[in-house]
């Protein structure tokens, strides 16, 4: 028997080294979850190790060859830091939290022991001065060796220089110089900075500019000047990386006219009367935003392409029917949750198996909410995921915005006995009538609570549930004989 044993924790061992590859990844480790750190194994000992790695301070984790299905973290949500025991184990495989530094890296991916030595500490880079408007300069992020960068800001016209950890160092040139001594300055103009970098080594330093872009206009909270957008700066500020692609993601509209522009000003704007998608022209008309909801939005500037539409969002994972991701390409996921309003997702009667899942967009991992707690709970982007606890049929919401979720057991239609009341129309705008007289009826929400109620509706009678918002209820009717039945209600 203990040679079998042997045998067989070699066998276990020996399987995760070969063609392996044990990572680092996460907001505290690359400064991204996106982002992975390769470890090494040289002498294909189950030991994997790094020199020298800088850790940007914060959450992360290891992971095995660039996957979810296999990660460790802090086992039992031990915060243990520099020295531990990563597990691997659902629900107790919390981030583990580094501290910022460069340090020599060891992790035994068969035991989970895991440490950190050296730790000589990261700088603090800022970039300060009369263009910076953050009161004490504005933090600079490590994204490569010796090299910091802040990105997407803007900055007012000014001077500008690096500080590394209290010495000052400026330039004499603007875009791209050297920053050399503390009595030089960078004249910057005011604009928004796309990206800022200096390198902490050789004092290389680059501003790169990108056009700002803005939606403005009654559906998107004002024109400029107005309450809901005072300015000088408009509001809703577009984002980009190439100063051609633009977006603004969760952008709540209302019905009625908006427009791109450029520069906070009127001196270039596209529009087009086309929507949910067109190609804005110079000084064309105003896009006229006829359903309102909470959209991502896209703009070309170079085109004038744009499109406002809601993301998809499916739960995916070991829980569901058709289990994780593979990643192929063109993947896409099965358990998709509908939404009216681009905020709340829905979908029902979804069977699900005791283990995890998660919630993400477009069918890919760029954006994902998790969090350990079931049946409900607030999923955070890059959470951990959520560990169904109990097998069973669920009724499943998602408030994209809040991250808030709930999985409700789900309903019978026939719970309450085989009759034949039927509701109309369903789904409905505030008004629906029952085929039958009733003694009772009883508006339920997804958790189950008591949301209206209604006594003695002759049938065909109008009851209205327009004060109530937009969603899934349970409409659970009673006859004068006891009769009863559970009638799933959408609200539009």
């Amino acid at each position: 028997m203990k040679t079998k044993l042997l045998l067989l924790i070699a066998f276990v061992f020996t399987a995760i080294n070969i063609n392996a590859q044990v990572s680092l990844i996460g907001a505290g480790a690359t400064g991204s979850w996106s982002v992975d750190y390769n470890l090494s194994d040289a002498d294909n000992d189950g030991i994997w190790n790094g020199t020298a790695v800088p850790m940007a301070g914060g959450e992360f984790k290891f992971r095995l060859n660039g996957a979810w299905e296999t990660a460790w973290g802090n086992g039992n949500g031990a915060a243990t830091w520099p020295t531990g025991i990563a597990d691997t184990t659902p629900g107790v495989n919390n981030n583990i939290v580094a501290v910022a530094g460069v340090y020599d890296v060891s992790f035994n991916a068969t035991t989970g022991a895991f440490s950190f030595t050296g730790g000589a500490p990261l700088p603090v880079v800022k970039l300060v001065g009369t263009s910076v408007t953050t009161s004490g300069g504005i933090l600079m992020n490590l994204t490569g060796t010796g090299i910091y960068s802040i990105t997407n800001t803007t900055l007012v016209a000014g001077n500008a220089q690096f500080d590394v950890d209290g010495q000052l160092a400026g330039g004499t040139t603007f875009p791209t110089g050297t920053a050399i001594n503390s009595t030089d300055f960078i004249t910057v103009p005011a604009a928004f900075y796309s990206t800022i970098t200096i390198n902490i080594t050789t004092g290389e330093y680059s501003f790169v500019t990108i056009p700002p872009v803005s939606i403005v206009g009654d559906a998107v909270g004002g024109w400029p000047g107005s309450t809901g957008n005072p300015g000088p700066l408009d509001i809703n500020q577009l984002t980009s990386t190439d100063g051609v692609n633009y977006k603004i993601d969760k952008l709540a509209c209302t019905v009625g006219p908006a427009k791109f522009r450029q520069n906070n000003d009127w001196a270039v704007n596209w529009g087009n009367s086309a929507f949910p998608s067109g190609t804005g022209t110079p000084g064309g008309d105003n896009i006229a935003v006829s359903a309102a909801g909470t959209y991502d939005v896209t703009f070309n500037r170079v085109t004038g392409a744009y499109n406002f539409s809601f993301p998809t969002i499916a739960l995916v994972g070991g829980a569901t029917p058709t289990g994780w991701p593979t990643g192929a390409a063109g993947e896409v996921d099965a358990t998709v949750l509908t939404t009216t309003d681009g905020v709340t997702y829905t979908v029902s009667n979804v069977a699900l198996t005791a283990s995890e899942c998660k919630f993400r967009a477009n069918n890919a991992w760029a954006v994902n909410w998790g969090n350990p707690a079931f049946p409900s709970g607030t999923a955070t982007q890059n959470g951990n995921n959520i560990v169904v606890t109990t097998a069973g049929n669920y009724d499943i919401t998602l408030n994209r915005v809040t991250g808030d979720y709930n999985f409700t057991t789900t309903m019978s239609v026939n719970q309450f006995g085989d009759t034949s009341f039927s509701l109309v129309p369903n789904p409905t705008k505030g008004m629906f009538t029952i085929n039958a007289d009733v003694t009772k009826v009883q508006i339920f929400n997804l958790t189950g609570q008591l949301v209206k109620s209604f006594n003695n509706a002759a049938a065909n009678e109008s009851l209205s549930i327009s004060e109530l918002n937009q969603g899934v209820y349970f409409a659970k009717v009673t006859d004068s004989n006891l009769n009863e039945k559970t009638i799933k209600l959408i609200k539009e």
